[in-house]
């Protein structure tokens, strides 16, 4: 998850596409550190794709899943 927010923050803060180098950098700034394969793993996964596109399609399948009181 921590991979996945600080890749959100650069985001936000004007970096269309942050390299593995800003998300290590913010995880750094707050001493966190990042795993290597999992930030690899993401990376290689996002490359080429809109984070905004991506969240309006989760959200669009999170609105099917039931919950329950």
């Amino acid at each position: 998850m921590k991979l996945i927010a600080a890749y959100l923050l650069a985001v936000l803060g004007g970096n269309e596409c942050p390299s593995s180098d800003d998300i290590k950098g913010i995880l750094s700034s707050v001493g966190a550190e990042a795993d290597e394969t999992k930030l690899s793993h993401l990376m290689s996964e996002l490359e080429g794709k809109d984070i905004v596109e991506l969240i309006a399609e989760g959200r669009d399948k999170f609105a099917s899943v039931p919950s329950g009181g």
